[in-house]
């Protein structure tokens, strides 16, 4: 999604939540500044070769992601033919990383507002997981405290790009996994964990996986961005 595309939805959520854009983009020249500099960061062109043309099972944090992630790498009891590993690109959002190392698999990538369970999100970091990280008005403190602690982080957020910080489409961790596979050119793009309908949630929340329903069927729908 191109930005242009995405300023709309954007004033619609700021609107919908209360939030400022002015926030927003402060986070993003934090996130910024704590990546000036570094080496050994994720580059787009990375980014791209790991998924262009592959699988992608793009991992949410529902209370089915256990259930799914069995059916999908195999195991699941009257499960499809499952997903071949060696095929595949699992995307994690944020806390859909705790269930998937329990289910004795690695994230290729995490798509992080840092919010997540940290110590799982570092630890599958250390062991060659990407950090999508997204700065927004609410997580300043986070991404000074945890973002200098990962590697092959990639900066990303929702309002106005900035250099080596990008906007690719999305609100939630799971919507913007999504966005961010249809964004290079992911050949399949498989969902689980995603359970827009959860009661248990809090009315924020609800609010919330509301827009990310909204938000998956818009990039599923979409078409992948020309290549970088």
């Amino acid at each position: 999604m191109q930005f242009s595309e995405w300023v709309p939805i954007y004033a619609e959520i700021l609107a919908d939540f209360g939030f400022t854009r002015e926030e927003d983009e402060g986070a993003a020249l934090l996130l910024q500044s704590l990546l000036l500099g570094r080496e050994g960061d994720l580059s787009i062109k990375e980014l791209a070769s790991m998924i262009r043309g592959r699988k992608v099972l793009v991992c949410g944090n529902g209370p089915s992601l256990p259930r799914g992630l069995a059916e999908a790498l195999g195991g699941g009891e009257g499960s499809p033919e499952p997903l071949k590993r060696s095929d595949l690109v699992i995307i994690a959002a944020d806390g859909a990383t705790t269930p998937i190392l329990a289910a004795g698999a690695l994230p290729d990538v995490i798509v992080t507002d840092l919010d997540g369970f940290l110590p799982d999100i570092l630890a599958s970091n250390r062991r060659g997981s990407a950090a999508v990280v997204h700065a927004h008005g609410d997580n300043l403190a986070a991404l000074k405290e945890y973002v200098p602690r990962l590697t092959r982080v990639l900066a990303t957020t929702q309002s106005r790009p900035l250099e080596g910080v990008y906007n690719f489409g999305g609100f939630t961790d799971g919507d913007r996994a999504v966005f961010l596979a249809r964004r290079f050119g992911a050949g399949e793009i498989h969902l689980v964990g995603f359970d827009f309908d959860d009661p248990t949630v809090t009315a924020k929340k609800k609010k919330k996986l509301a827009w990310a329903r909204r938000l998956v069927a818009m990039a599923l729908e979409g078409r992948p961005d020309p290549a970088d």
